[in-house]
């Protein structure tokens, strides 16, 4: 295949799997007056993004690297990654950690019952970002319940392998060793167990060992698809695309369309893709105005502005502080002490591989100052913003931590090697671990005769009262003008 024919079919992927979610939504949710200029607008401003995107060949490898995968590599790669998606409860053909319980009820609310979801009275609304559901819930509506669990495994392969594409254009070389980062690289959390919580230390009972640090959590990418696999899979996407970009005229775009997908993700992409423009703007790359094209300006006032006021009026959006307002009982020392394990165990450590090829880059300076913020806040009663909001700076990090186990490997620095090597084993315990409690629990339940899919929770009564989930719709702006009655 020429490279022009893979640069459009990259292209094209890419953008169609950002897109089609939104469009979606657009149609299901929104009366048929405001869907269809919308709808319209939206497919333009896709449209006009796909196109410059070609114009620009971002998504095509620079000289210098292997410019595609050979047929054994990239049939090996999906393979590994059908393997790692199955084992991540998806679709719910292994075992489904405790968060599908609530993922499979949005899910079959989103097959099951009309668009847009409320209540029998109408009173209350389901209010989530539901966007990575909506492809694979018209599939179940047309064709039954189980059929959207299949689409939605196969839409969830798709991505995976879109992100692992976008890797090896990013690092101009198709290997094995982007999958290899992302099914093992994560912070020390089995060391943070040891120390703060020995009891769930047993590698044999294959806890979670991630939320080891009190109210601090972040996630390794294997967790991220184990648990939140509808956040993260659109965030990864949209990071590594914004790294490659070579101009700013789609960057609005791809941050609008990961709104209603990946809520929290798209927050903490912000400052990323700021950092982006204001880099290629003072290297002359781009003039400051090249961002306001229209896919950009469509992209921020009617995709990003649908997306905002939909998930608005989701009721614990409205409780935002600091950590500690919640955490008294702990007093402000050890808080601050777990604080700062937290940071050395989860990304410090790595900093001491990194420093040599990446201190001078503002990129890992603002990925640390990220890293140290996201703890601090919190949003609803959970950790949520601090495991969701890191995901895209965590994404990046593990991409400069790759490239410099790369570098440290040809540079032929035996001993640095080897600690480096070290430190990424200690890492891996934790998805190790995820895999070890998916294969165990998955054997145990299928010898036992036992379903390895988590039930759903009656919809009416519990998911649309669940303020995570769902906001009173007379509340709402977008229930009581654009959407569907």
């Amino acid at each position: 295949m020429s490279r022009r024919r893979r640069n459009i079919y990259r292209n094209l992927f890419v953008y169609a799997y950002l897109a089609l979610p939104v469009l979606i939504f657009m149609t299901g949710w929104l009366k048929w007056y405001w869907a269809l200029p919308l709808g319209v607008l939206t497919v333009c401003a896709c449209i006009k993004g796909f196109q410059d995107s070609l114009k620009t060949r971002c998504l095509v490898p620079r000289a210098g690297g292997r410019g595609s995968a050979d047929a054994r590599t990239a049939l090996m790669a999906l393979l590994l990654i059908v393997l790692w998606v199955y084992l991540s409860g998806v679709g719910g053909y292994s075992y489904q950690n405790s968060d599908h319980v609530m993922h499979n009820t949005v899910f079959c609310a989103l097959v099951e019952c009309e668009w847009p979801v409320v209540t029998q009275d109408g009173g209350r609304a389901l209010i989530y970002d539901i966007g990575f559901w909506l492809p694979a819930a018209c599939v179940g509506k047309v064709f039954g319940l189980e059929a959207g669990y299949a689409a939605q495994f196969i839409w969830t392969v798709l991505g995976v392998y879109i992100v692992y594409d976008l890797i090896c254009v990013y690092r101009r070389k198709f290997d094995l060793l982007p999958l290899t980062f992302l099914v093992m690289f994560s912070g020390l959390d089995y060391v943070g167990t040891c120390l703060l919580v020995p009891k769930e230390a047993d590698l044999g009972m294959a806890y979670h060992l991630e939320h080891w640090a009190l109210h601090y959590q972040f996630s390794s990418v294997t967790a991220q698809l184990f648990w939140v696999f509808h956040q993260a899979v659109p965030a990864w996407i949209a990071t590594v695309l914004l790294l490659v970009q070579k101009n700013s005229k789609n960057m609005l775009l791809i941050l609008s369309l990961i709104l209603l997908t990946s809520t929290f993700p798209f927050v903490g992409l912000i400052p990323i893709a700021a950092l982006l423009y204001i880099r290629l703007v003072v290297k002359g790359r781009i003039r400051w105005e090249d961002i306001f094209t229209f896919q950009n300006i469509t992209g921020a006032i009617v995709i990003g502005g649908i997306s905002f006021l939909y998930l608005a009026g989701k009721e614990a959006g409205g409780k935002i502080g600091l950590v500690f307002d919640g955490a008294a009982a702990e007093g402000p020392v050890k808080m601050i002490g777990v604080y700062l394990l937290f940071c050395l165990l989860e990304f410090g450590v790595y900093l001491v591989f990194l420093w040599k090829y990446r201190r001078k880059d503002p990129l890992l300076w603002l990925m640390i100052g990220i890293l140290l913020v996201c703890p601090l806040i919190r949003v609803g009663d959970q950790t949520d913003f601090c495991m969701y909001a890191s995901i895209p700076a965590l994404f990046v990090f593990l991409l400069f931590c790759m490239k410099a186990f790369e570098k440290i490997y040809r540079n032929g620095k035996k001993w640095l090697f080897a600690a480096y090597c070290a430190i990424l084993l200690i890492g891996a315990i934790t998805p190790f671990n995820e895999i070890h409690r998916t294969v165990s629990l998955t054997v145990q339940r299928f010898a036992d005769g036992n379903s390895v899919r988590c039930a759903c929770i009656d919809i009416e009564n519990e998911l649309l009262e669940a303020d995570d989930f769902s906001g009173e719709a007379e509340d709402s702006l977008f229930f009581r003008i654009l959407a569907k009655r």
